[in-house]
Protein backbone atom coordinates (compact mmCIF):
# COMPACT_ATOMS: atom_id res chain seq x y z
CA UNK A 1 0.00 0.00 0.00
CA UNK A 2 1.15 3.53 -0.85
CA UNK A 3 -0.12 6.89 0.32
CA UNK A 4 -0.35 9.61 -2.34
CA UNK A 5 -0.52 13.26 -1.33
CA UNK A 6 0.13 16.66 -2.87
CA UNK A 7 2.66 19.13 -1.51
CA UNK A 8 5.40 19.24 1.09
CA UNK A 9 3.10 20.21 3.97
CA UNK A 10 0.80 17.25 3.36
CA UNK A 11 3.74 14.88 3.15
CA UNK A 12 5.27 16.24 6.36
CA UNK A 13 2.01 15.73 8.26
CA UNK A 14 1.56 12.19 6.91
CA UNK A 15 5.11 11.30 7.87
CA UNK A 16 4.24 12.13 11.47
CA UNK A 17 0.85 10.41 11.31
CA UNK A 18 2.19 7.20 9.74
CA UNK A 19 3.62 5.74 12.96
CA UNK A 20 0.14 5.72 14.54
CA UNK A 21 -2.01 5.00 11.49
CA UNK A 22 0.12 2.48 9.58
CA UNK A 23 3.29 1.64 11.55
CA UNK A 24 4.01 -1.32 9.28
CA UNK A 25 4.26 0.94 6.22
CA UNK A 26 7.72 2.14 5.18
CA UNK A 27 8.20 5.90 4.96
CA UNK A 28 9.23 5.56 1.33
CA UNK A 29 5.67 4.54 0.48
CA UNK A 30 4.42 8.07 1.15
CA UNK A 31 4.68 9.84 -2.21
CA UNK A 32 4.06 13.54 -2.71
CA UNK A 33 3.18 14.70 -6.21
CA UNK A 34 4.18 18.31 -5.62
CA UNK A 35 3.26 19.65 -9.08
CA UNK A 36 0.38 22.12 -8.59
CA UNK A 37 -1.80 21.12 -11.54
CA UNK A 38 -4.29 23.91 -10.88
CA UNK A 39 -1.78 26.28 -12.52
CA UNK A 40 -0.49 26.36 -16.08
CA UNK A 41 -0.24 24.10 -19.11
CA UNK A 42 -1.17 20.49 -18.31
CA UNK A 43 -1.07 19.10 -21.85
CA UNK A 44 2.27 17.35 -21.19
CA UNK A 45 3.19 16.74 -17.55
CA UNK A 46 6.64 15.51 -18.61
CA UNK A 47 7.50 18.93 -20.06
CA UNK A 48 9.80 20.30 -17.36
CA UNK A 49 9.85 23.83 -18.71
CA UNK A 50 6.05 24.05 -18.92
CA UNK A 51 5.59 22.55 -15.45
CA UNK A 52 8.50 24.23 -13.63
CA UNK A 53 6.34 26.89 -11.94
CA UNK A 54 3.75 24.32 -10.79
CA UNK A 55 6.49 22.17 -9.28
CA UNK A 56 8.56 25.02 -7.89
CA UNK A 57 6.40 28.17 -7.57
CA UNK A 58 9.08 30.00 -5.58
CA UNK A 59 11.57 29.71 -8.47
CA UNK A 60 11.43 33.47 -9.12
CA UNK A 61 12.24 34.34 -5.50
CA UNK A 62 15.89 35.54 -5.42
CA UNK A 63 16.36 33.94 -1.99
CA UNK A 64 15.65 30.42 -3.26
CA UNK A 65 16.14 30.56 -7.03
CA UNK A 66 19.49 28.73 -6.91
CA UNK A 67 17.84 25.54 -5.63
CA UNK A 68 14.86 25.58 -8.00
CA UNK A 69 16.45 23.51 -10.77
CA UNK A 70 17.53 20.78 -8.38
CA UNK A 71 14.05 20.71 -6.81
CA UNK A 72 12.38 20.18 -10.20
CA UNK A 73 14.93 17.54 -11.22
CA UNK A 74 14.43 15.64 -7.96
CA UNK A 75 10.69 15.49 -8.57
CA UNK A 76 11.14 13.89 -11.99
CA UNK A 77 13.89 11.52 -10.85
CA UNK A 78 12.37 10.34 -7.57
CA UNK A 79 8.69 11.13 -6.98
CA UNK A 80 7.34 10.33 -10.45
CA UNK A 81 9.15 6.97 -10.84
CA UNK A 82 7.94 6.02 -7.34
CA UNK A 83 4.37 6.89 -8.31
CA UNK A 84 4.65 4.83 -11.48
CA UNK A 85 5.58 1.79 -9.36
CA UNK A 86 2.48 2.02 -7.12
CA UNK A 87 0.41 -1.18 -7.04
CA UNK A 88 -2.28 -0.08 -4.55
CA UNK A 89 -2.88 3.38 -3.14
CA UNK A 90 -4.72 5.65 -0.76
CA UNK A 91 -5.03 9.20 -2.13
CA UNK A 92 -5.19 11.96 0.49
CA UNK A 93 -6.65 15.26 -0.72
CA UNK A 94 -8.45 18.36 0.54
CA UNK A 95 -10.71 21.10 -0.77
CA UNK A 96 -8.26 23.31 -2.62
CA UNK A 97 -7.54 23.46 -6.37
CA UNK A 98 -4.08 21.92 -6.20
CA UNK A 99 -5.14 18.84 -4.20
CA UNK A 100 -8.38 18.37 -6.12
CA UNK A 101 -6.50 18.45 -9.43
CA UNK A 102 -3.79 16.23 -7.99
CA UNK A 103 -6.40 13.70 -6.93
CA UNK A 104 -7.95 13.65 -10.42
CA UNK A 105 -4.56 13.20 -12.09
CA UNK A 106 -3.55 10.41 -9.68
CA UNK A 107 -6.93 8.68 -10.08
CA UNK A 108 -6.64 9.01 -13.85
CA UNK A 109 -3.20 7.41 -13.99
CA UNK A 110 -4.01 4.64 -11.51
CA UNK A 111 -7.23 3.76 -13.32
CA UNK A 112 -5.39 3.67 -16.65
CA UNK A 113 -2.93 1.16 -15.16
CA UNK A 114 -5.63 -0.90 -13.48
CA UNK A 115 -4.35 -0.05 -9.98
CA UNK A 116 -6.96 -0.15 -7.16
CA UNK A 117 -7.14 2.90 -4.93
CA UNK A 118 -9.04 4.47 -2.06
CA UNK A 119 -9.74 8.10 -1.22
CA UNK A 120 -9.32 10.03 2.01
CA UNK A 121 -11.13 13.34 1.56
CA UNK A 122 -10.16 15.95 4.16
CA UNK A 123 -12.99 18.46 4.42
CA UNK A 124 -14.58 19.19 7.80
CA UNK A 125 -15.15 17.88 11.28
CA UNK A 126 -17.66 18.59 14.00
CA UNK A 127 -15.53 20.20 16.68
CA UNK A 128 -16.81 17.73 19.25
CA UNK A 129 -15.02 14.96 17.31
CA UNK A 130 -11.59 16.57 17.67
CA UNK A 131 -9.04 14.59 19.68
CA UNK A 132 -7.45 16.20 22.76
CA UNK A 133 -4.74 18.75 21.91
CA UNK A 134 -1.34 17.20 21.34
CA UNK A 135 1.58 18.22 23.52
CA UNK A 136 4.35 20.07 21.71
CA UNK A 137 7.80 18.52 21.68
CA UNK A 138 9.38 21.60 20.11
CA UNK A 139 12.64 22.84 21.58
CA UNK A 140 11.52 26.45 21.13
CA UNK A 141 8.03 27.92 21.33
CA UNK A 142 6.55 30.93 19.55
CA UNK A 143 3.04 32.21 20.28
CA UNK A 144 1.22 34.48 17.83
CA UNK A 145 -2.14 36.10 18.58
CA UNK A 146 -4.41 38.59 16.82
CA UNK A 147 -3.24 41.33 19.23
CA UNK A 148 -0.09 43.09 17.96
CA UNK A 149 0.86 44.51 21.36
CA UNK A 150 0.53 41.10 22.98
CA UNK A 151 2.62 39.60 20.18
CA UNK A 152 5.38 42.12 20.94
CA UNK A 153 5.35 41.11 24.61
CA UNK A 154 5.33 37.38 23.78
CA UNK A 155 8.28 37.75 21.42
CA UNK A 156 10.36 39.04 24.34
CA UNK A 157 9.06 36.55 26.92
CA UNK A 158 11.62 33.95 28.13
CA UNK A 159 11.06 30.39 26.91
CA UNK A 160 10.51 28.96 30.40
CA UNK A 161 7.57 31.36 30.87
CA UNK A 162 6.14 30.59 27.42
CA UNK A 163 6.14 26.90 28.32
CA UNK A 164 3.97 27.71 31.34
CA UNK A 165 1.63 29.93 29.32
CA UNK A 166 1.23 27.60 26.33
CA UNK A 167 -0.97 24.86 27.91
CA UNK A 168 -3.67 27.35 28.96
CA UNK A 169 -3.69 28.95 25.48
CA UNK A 170 -3.91 25.53 23.83
CA UNK A 171 -6.79 24.51 26.10
CA UNK A 172 -8.66 27.76 25.40
CA UNK A 173 -8.24 27.35 21.62
CA UNK A 174 -9.27 23.70 21.88
CA UNK A 175 -12.50 24.57 23.69
CA UNK A 176 -13.29 27.18 21.04
CA UNK A 177 -12.68 24.74 18.17
CA UNK A 178 -14.79 22.05 19.84
CA UNK A 179 -17.77 24.40 19.74
CA UNK A 180 -17.43 24.93 15.99
CA UNK A 181 -17.51 23.15 12.68
CA UNK A 182 -13.82 22.88 11.78
CA UNK A 183 -13.15 23.29 8.04
CA UNK A 184 -9.88 22.15 6.49
CA UNK A 185 -8.70 23.31 3.08
CA UNK A 186 -5.77 20.93 2.78
CA UNK A 187 -4.23 17.76 4.17
CA UNK A 188 -1.27 19.72 5.54
CA UNK A 189 -3.57 21.61 7.93
CA UNK A 190 -4.32 18.45 9.92
CA UNK A 191 -2.76 17.37 13.17
CA UNK A 192 -1.88 13.65 13.22
CA UNK A 193 -4.74 12.90 15.61
CA UNK A 194 -7.20 14.60 13.28
CA UNK A 195 -5.75 12.69 10.34
CA UNK A 196 -6.69 9.46 12.10
CA UNK A 197 -10.38 10.43 11.98
CA UNK A 198 -10.30 11.01 8.23
CA UNK A 199 -8.20 7.89 7.71
CA UNK A 200 -10.95 5.83 9.35
CA UNK A 201 -13.36 7.22 6.72
CA UNK A 202 -11.32 6.13 3.71
CA UNK A 203 -13.33 4.43 0.99
CA UNK A 204 -12.36 2.17 -1.88
CA UNK A 205 -13.24 3.68 -5.25
CA UNK A 206 -15.25 1.32 -7.48
CA UNK A 207 -14.39 0.98 -11.15
CA UNK A 208 -17.34 3.04 -12.37
CA UNK A 209 -16.36 6.00 -10.18
CA UNK A 210 -12.68 5.66 -11.08
CA UNK A 211 -13.66 5.85 -14.74
CA UNK A 212 -15.62 9.04 -14.06
CA UNK A 213 -12.60 10.61 -12.32
CA UNK A 214 -10.47 9.53 -15.29
CA UNK A 215 -12.87 11.30 -17.66
CA UNK A 216 -13.00 14.48 -15.59
CA UNK A 217 -9.21 14.82 -15.74
CA UNK A 218 -9.21 14.10 -19.48
CA UNK A 219 -11.68 16.96 -19.96
CA UNK A 220 -9.51 19.40 -18.00
CA UNK A 221 -6.49 18.38 -20.06
CA UNK A 222 -8.41 18.93 -23.30
CA UNK A 223 -9.48 22.40 -22.15
CA UNK A 224 -5.93 23.12 -20.91
CA UNK A 225 -6.91 26.50 -19.43
CA UNK A 226 -4.36 28.73 -17.66
CA UNK A 227 -6.00 27.88 -14.31
CA UNK A 228 -8.27 25.38 -12.65
CA UNK A 229 -10.36 26.67 -9.74
CA UNK A 230 -12.97 25.20 -7.44
CA UNK A 231 -16.64 25.77 -8.18
CA UNK A 232 -19.17 23.84 -6.12
CA UNK A 233 -16.27 21.84 -4.75
CA UNK A 234 -15.07 20.65 -8.17
CA UNK A 235 -12.13 21.87 -10.28
CA UNK A 236 -13.13 23.72 -13.45
CA UNK A 237 -11.12 25.60 -16.08
CA UNK A 238 -10.63 29.35 -15.58
CA UNK A 239 -8.78 32.31 -17.16
CA UNK A 240 -5.42 33.44 -15.80
CA UNK A 241 -6.99 36.59 -14.28
CA UNK A 242 -9.57 34.70 -12.21
CA UNK A 243 -8.19 36.01 -8.89
CA UNK A 244 -7.34 39.52 -10.10
CA UNK A 245 -10.42 41.35 -8.80
CA UNK A 246 -9.90 39.84 -5.35
CA UNK A 247 -6.26 40.91 -5.42
CA UNK A 248 -7.23 44.48 -6.35
CA UNK A 249 -9.94 44.56 -3.68
CA UNK A 250 -7.31 43.54 -1.11
CA UNK A 251 -4.81 46.19 -2.22
CA UNK A 252 -5.26 49.52 -0.40
CA UNK A 253 -4.56 52.91 -1.97
CA UNK A 254 -1.80 53.57 0.53
CA UNK A 255 1.55 51.78 0.28
CA UNK A 256 1.48 48.35 1.93
CA UNK A 257 3.54 45.19 1.83
CA UNK A 258 2.62 42.78 -0.92
CA UNK A 259 2.67 40.06 1.75
CA UNK A 260 -0.43 41.67 3.28
CA UNK A 261 -2.24 41.59 -0.06
CA UNK A 262 -1.21 37.98 -0.62
CA UNK A 263 -2.35 37.01 2.88
CA UNK A 264 -5.73 38.70 2.53
CA UNK A 265 -6.32 37.03 -0.83
CA UNK A 266 -5.39 33.62 0.56
CA UNK A 267 -8.04 34.18 3.19
CA UNK A 268 -10.60 33.97 0.38
CA UNK A 269 -8.94 31.39 -1.87
CA UNK A 270 -6.79 28.37 -1.12
CA UNK A 271 -4.31 29.03 -3.90
CA UNK A 272 -0.52 29.18 -4.17
CA UNK A 273 0.94 32.33 -2.60
CA UNK A 274 3.67 32.67 -5.22
CA UNK A 275 1.06 32.61 -7.97
CA UNK A 276 -0.84 35.46 -6.31
CA UNK A 277 2.39 37.46 -6.23
CA UNK A 278 2.92 36.74 -9.94
CA UNK A 279 -0.55 38.14 -10.59
CA UNK A 280 0.33 41.24 -8.54
CA UNK A 281 3.27 41.75 -10.88
CA UNK A 282 1.03 41.23 -13.92
CA UNK A 283 -1.51 43.75 -12.61
CA UNK A 284 1.29 46.27 -12.11
CA UNK A 285 2.44 45.79 -15.71
CA UNK A 286 -1.16 46.33 -16.81
CA UNK A 287 -1.28 49.60 -14.85
CA UNK A 288 -3.99 48.45 -12.44
CA UNK A 289 -1.82 48.73 -9.34
CA UNK A 290 1.64 50.09 -8.58
CA UNK A 291 4.73 48.40 -7.23
CA UNK A 292 6.27 51.07 -5.01
CA UNK A 293 9.28 49.06 -3.87
CA UNK A 294 10.37 45.99 -5.83
CA UNK A 295 11.99 43.68 -3.31
CA UNK A 296 12.12 40.56 -5.47
CA UNK A 297 9.59 38.65 -3.33
CA UNK A 298 6.31 39.54 -1.68
CA UNK A 299 7.89 39.85 1.76
CA UNK A 300 10.12 42.72 0.60
CA UNK A 301 7.87 44.31 -2.02
CA UNK A 302 5.38 47.11 -1.36
CA UNK A 303 2.36 47.97 -3.51
CA UNK A 304 -0.64 50.25 -3.69
CA UNK A 305 -3.78 50.42 -5.75
CA UNK A 306 -3.90 53.24 -8.26
CA UNK A 307 -6.48 55.91 -7.54
CA UNK A 308 -8.95 56.32 -10.35
CA UNK A 309 -9.64 59.86 -11.49
CA UNK A 310 -12.99 60.08 -13.27
CA UNK A 311 -13.50 62.52 -16.08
Amino acid sequence: MYWICFGDSAMGMLMFARSALAPEMDRSRIISLIDDLSIGDISDLQDREARSFGICPWQNDPEFADSAGEYVTSYYRKALPAFEAVDEAIIWYGDNPAEQCGMLRAAHDLYARGVPFSLVHVDRLDGAQLPPPERSAASAIGIVTENQRLNFILRHTPQFLLRQILPSIVQKCSRKRRAQLVVYRGVGELMPGEAAIFYSRQRRVPGCEAKLLYSRWEQLVRENAPLRVLQNGKPVSAPVGYYDEAILANTPEEETRAAVVVGRTLGNFAVNDSFIFERIRALALAGRLEIVKNGGNYRETTVRRKIRVDG
